[in-house]
């Protein structure tokens, strides 16, 4: 095949006239006089910096792409290396010939050339070099102890997870596993029948380090609105569902629940609060809004898809004497129990009705489990109950428009309260290793970490992680991290500055001596209130057994004063008495003198 070519031809007179440059003056063609008005606005600038780009100027945009999916896949390794009259499957066949091994001398022989060949000169390197030395030591003695600077208190959003369903669901609840790098969202729709048909009732387990898709997914019948990692058993957990059941998962095989409590014998309003209690067998506390705690025996059945009846401990939310607080069944919120913290047998309840109930599961009776010790102070609902990690008699509430601290033993108000936000609180928790450090989120999609030991009127540092109103919190056990739900089904990891996850010295004892000076001072003035109200109850009796003394006078002043006004009445009588007859001895006279008058003119006219 020949190539094809083409000549294209044009001639020169085409290309136009050929440009001829000389240097010649400038010639005036025409002159434009300025306007007059527009010259007296004119102001010269001297200097006049200014820009000359030559390329077109172009407006800038950006725009989020959506995320790449990513997949990690194992590898499946069949241990090798044995003989081929040896099954790698028989733990009995390989020690066997381990053992047979080892009684050869040949064996000994072979570790004491590796060891000399191979470890001998990495000891030599190690004890030539020191690895773990460190090369710029601090000679000055006192900044040994100082503490380096751990810059300001910040926090900031790392990772979103995001809801997959089409139809966005709220964050209800939070729970992370042990090692921090797992964490399950509870998904619910908590509008009062605002539940569309299509709306999935499914939550699922993410993976940090890949926030594109749920790790594991958890099918409930009913949508979870709690749910809780069992700290024993990194593979099970437990979740309360919107209609009340109580079930727990085996991650292992997510499809469904391994065991599930029956709907005749759950709770008849939403599980708002769930935690697994210390426990053998493994035992689940439930509470809900329909005045019932339940602690049920989570045992596993004979067969994974069979459903049993568990035995459940049940407790009415129903307070002996709930001084200033509301009366009758309260609706459980919230809850609180940590077996390192409270003792195995106590836990706390956040109710709807602004009460916190201390209970005691040791208790026989319904008031025994419940005790005396109820705390008031929330103009509404609880949402969130936590004791202090390394203080346990301290514990802190959020509701309303505050986050308040309470002293266990006083009851009367709590020892400490954060000024009223324009929005409502929604949650709160403490950080696992700093003693003064928590953080509260609101409805209008603020975070407020609020540290102690530097001030206590206002939060260290707020941060607006969402356009909508944020549901929940929850820090990692490491406590560099924390998760945030909000009500657009959005969970954000924020990450904290060091100055919020790092102790400072001698925290712990700072703190608790903060503590115990506001509980001591809140006693002294809660005593002398009872003091004057007792002495003023015994002045009130004292002048009820003695009536005849009155306001200081003793009996013969009184007396006294009796007999003058008795003294000064009598002489009013008197005097009005005389001058009556006075008056009808004038009114007599002045008849009889009319009558005389009347006879005499008589007499004239006969």
């Amino acid at each position: 095949m020949s190539e094809i070519s083409y000549t294209y031809g044009k001639k020169r007179k085409d290309f136009g006239r050929i440009v001829d440059f000389h240097p010649y003056d400038p010639d005036l063609l025409c002159e434009v006089a300025p306007n007059p008005e527009i010259k007296s606005q004119y102001v010269r600038m001297d200097p006049y910096d200014t820009e000359i780009q030559n390329v077109p100027t172009l407006s800038e945009s950006q725009t989020n792409t959506e995320r790449i999916s990513l997949k990690n896949n194992g590898m499946s390794h069949t241990e090798g290396g044995w003989p081929i009259a040896i099954d790698p499957t028989e733990f009995e066949e390989k020690m066997k010939y381990c053992k047979k091994v080892e009684r050869d001398e040949s064996y000994y022989a072979s570790c004491k050339g590796l060891v000399e060949t191979n470890m001998t000169s990495y000891l030599k390197q190690n004890n030539a070099i020191d690895i773990y030395g460190e090369y710029f030591p601090v000679n000055d003695a006192v900044n040994q102890d100082a503490a380096p600077p751990l810059g300001p208190a910040a926090m900031k959003t790392t990772t979103v997870f995001k809801d997959p369903n089409p139809v966005k669901r709220t964050a209800a609840a939070l729970s992370w596993l042990g090692d921090g790098k797992k964490l399950a969202v509870a998904y619910c729709n908590l509008r009062f029948q605002g539940t569309p048909d299509d709306c999935s009732a499914e939550s699922y387990i993410w993976d940090v380090n890949d926030p594109n898709k749920p790790s594991e997914t958890l099918s409930p019948a009913s949508p979870l609105c709690s749910i809780e990692y069992y700290s024993k058993d990194p593979h099970l957990i437990a979740g309360g569902s919107y209609n009340g059941v109580v079930q727990y998962w085996d991650t292992r095989q997510p499809g469904r629940p391994a065991a599930k409590s029956l709907i005749e014998e759950s709770h008849r309003d939403p599980v708002w609060a769930i935690k697994w209690l210390q426990s053998k067998s493994g035992e689940i506390l439930s509470v809900s809004t329909d005045g019932q705690a339940f602690i049920w025996d989570c045992r596993v059945p004979e067969k994974p898809v069979e459903l049993k009846k568990f035995d459940h401990e049940s407790l009415t939310l129903q307070p002996k004497n709930n001084e200033g607080g509301a009366k009758g069944v309260l609706g459980g919120l919230c809850l609180d129990y940590d077996p390192q913290i409270g003792g195995p047998a106590k836990y706390m309840i956040g109710t709807e009705q602004g009460t916190v109930l201390s209970c005691n599961r040791k208790g026989k009776t319904q008031y025994e489990k419940i005790g005396a010790n109820t705390f008031n102070g929330h103009h509404g609902p609880i949402y969130a109950v936590q004791r202090n990690p390394h203080h346990p008699k301290y514990f802190l509430t959020v509701g309303d428009w505050t986050a308040r601290l309470w002293f266990e033993d006083f009851k009367v108000t709590s020892m400490y309260s954060t000024f009223y936000h324009k929005a409502h609180l929604t949650s709160g928790c403490w950080h696992p290793q700093r003693t003064g450090v928590f953080f509260t989120t609101r409805m209008d999609g603020y975070v407020d970490a609020w540290d102690l030991m530097n001030r206590q009127s206002t939060p260290v540092v707020s941060l607006q992680v969402s356009d909508y109103a944020l549901h929940t919190i929850r820090s990692t056990a490491e406590g560099r991290h924390i998760a945030v739900g909000a009500v657009d089904g959005s969970v954000s990891l924020l990450e904290l500055s060091p100055a919020l996850y790092t102790p400072q010295p001698n925290e712990k004892n700072h703190i608790g001596k903060v503590f115990e000076n506001e509980s001591t001072r809140d006693k002294n003035l809660d005593k002398a209130a009872k003091e004057k109200k007792t002495l003023q109850k015994k002045q009130r009796m004292s002048q009820q057994e003695n009536p005849t003394g009155v306001g200081g006078i003793d009996e013969t002043e009184l007396s006294g004063l009796a007999e003058q006004y008795l003294e000064n009445v009598q002489g009013e009588q008197n005097s009005e008495e005389a001058s009556m007859e006075d008056l009808l001895r004038r009114r007599a006279k002045l008849m009889d003198d009319i009558a005389d008058g009347l006879e005499i003119q008589d007499q004239d006219k006969k």
